[in-house]
């Protein structure tokens, strides 16, 4: 019976290193993914781990810092797209040639699984930080927010432009009522009477967007 099990043991552990060699690209591939990256986004765009801005640009939005270490199985390329033609070239190269993207946006990460691997893997980070437009349509009261926009730096910002120009019961309901309910009023007009220009402020206070009269 020993004998039987130990026969088993060799094939299963030979059948896994076969599986686990098979989910890992190849360093070729990788340069085949880098090769069809080079083809669709401009080269300024995509770091490898031999570019000098590639250490910054990783940790440029780590937000714990306990995943920052020697031993952090690290991307081999960032791509910084500029436009959503850019991020469609990163998925087609990486279907194409197996390399396991992963994205990182202006959003929070502290398990920091957009930007590392918990094991050794040939994978790309696709960091969103430089599409971060917000329009606001006014008539229809709608707004479109990229990915890597940040609320208090850009939607907050482009908001102020455009809230002088709606009537102030859609303006409440649009941005105060969506998010403080029924309060935001009471804030937003406190806050304007106390603190009228934003002095006083953190990435989740209220702007003094409606001032008392």
């Amino acid at each position: 019976m020993a004998m039987a099990k130990r026969s088993l043991v060799a094939p299963l552990l030979v059948f896994t290193f076969y599986c686990s060699y098979l989910s890992v690209p190849s360093l070729a591939f990788a340069d085949d993914f880098h090769r069809c990256l080079a083809i669709n986004i401009p080269s300024q765009l995509v770091f490898t781990q031999r570019s000098p801005s590639f250490t910054p640009v990783l940790v440029s939005s780590i937000r714990n810092p306990k995943f920052n270490t020697p031993a952090m199985v690290k991307p081999r390329y960032i791509v910084t797209p500029t436009n959503a033609s850019h991020v469609q070239a990163a998925v087609v190269c990486g279907r194409q040639y197996g390399v396991r993207l992963r994205v990182r946006s202006g959003g929070h990460d502290y398990e920091g699984l957009s930007f590392r691997s918990v094991r050794p893997e040939v994978f790309a980070v696709v960091d969103l930080s430089n599409l971060r437009s917000v329009s606001v349509d006014t008539q229809n009261a709608t707004a479109w927010v990229d990915s890597g926009a940040t609320g208090a730096v850009d939607v907050v910002t482009r908001w102020q432009e455009v809230a002088p120009s709606l009537p102030e019961d859609l303006f409440v309901r649009v941005w105060g009522e969506k998010y403080f309910k029924g309060n935001y009023q009471r804030l937003a007009m406190a806050k304007g009477q106390i603190d009228p220009d934003d002095y006083f402020r953190n990435e989740q206070s209220v702007p003094p967007l409606v001032r008392s009269q």
